[in-house]
């Protein structure tokens, strides 16, 4: 599992960026990153207004931190301190199921 907080950070964020193009439609078996989406899907309806508005519109529009910061009326600071927040929380929420990506990922290196 990644240990580094930027590494931790990069690989939510890779979450957050493919979490609109995923299907969340709980059909059949799922795949690991569907899964994942739906979890992200049920942490947005938990997590506070400006957490959520931070991750759509950093996240799902692809705003840039400054646009961001203006937008939501906030300092460069402050939206960094949303970001760390939102992210550990989003880490916190899929942790379990990036972990059993990683060991999936080494089985099948394993089969190779």
């Amino acid at each position: 599992m990644k240990t580094n907080d930027r590494e931790v950070d990069k690989l939510v964020e890779e979450h957050l960026k493919m979490y609109p193009y995923i299907s969340k439609e709980r059909v059949g078996e799922l795949t690991i990153d569907q899964r994942i989406a739906i979890c992200i899907s049920e942490l947005l309806d938990i997590l506070p207004e400006k957490e959520v508005t931070f991750i759509n519109f950093r996240y799902i529009k692809g705003w840039t931190i400054v646009k961001v910061a203006q937008e939501m009326n906030y300092s460069q600071q402050m939206i960094y301190v949303i970001r760390k927040k939102v992210l550990m929380k989003i880490y916190l929420g899929i942790s379990h199921l990036l972990y059993n990506k990683e060991n999936e990922l080494l089985s099948i290196d394993n089969v190779r």
